[in-house]
């Protein structure tokens, strides 16, 4: 029993002594979070072409239409995909904008961006003589 106690107490002071060796040295750099990883070296732009336009919101979260809200309204399409064909005819027929807003299960097709119903009247009269007779005008919701 004598030679136990010698062991049992070598193994409690071998266990007790193993662990972390601190030096006395701390870490105190804080990795920059934007800045590049430690031994990177690389461009993290290679690939991608120049920044030639950037569009940004207007001041209080909304979009702004060139002109104002009011447009003509020259249908309500059933699918994206037809309200899409009715537009690339518009733009090529009309100089105007023209806009898809999808509003309940409609596509609604949209031409022109004036301040006012009155100053969208002659695109409204060349669009109904254009082939578009229920042609009319409306104030276009603006995204929050």
């Amino acid at each position: 029993m004598a030679n136990r106690v010698p062991a049992v107490f070598f193994l409690l002071l071998l266990a007790l002594s193993c662990g972390t060796v601190t030096t006395g040295e701390t870490e105190d750099a804080v990795t920059d979070p934007y800045g590049d990883p430690p031994g990177y070296s690389g461009d993290p732009f290679a690939g991608y072409g120049p920044v030639t336009s950037i569009t940004l919101p207007a001041q209080g979260g909304e979009e702004t239409e060139p002109g104002g809200r009011w447009s003509v309204q020259v249908a309500a399409c059933a699918t994206m995909e037809s309200a899409e064909s009715l537009r690339a005819s518009l733009q090529a027929d009309y100089q105007e904008p023209v806009f898809i807003d999808h509003i309940g299960s409609y596509y609604k097709v949209r031409v022109g961006s004036f301040d006012s119903a009155e100053s969208s009247a002659e695109l409204r009269g060349a669009l109904r003589g254009g082939g578009y007779p229920d042609a009319w005008s409306v104030e276009r919701e603006t995204t929050p």
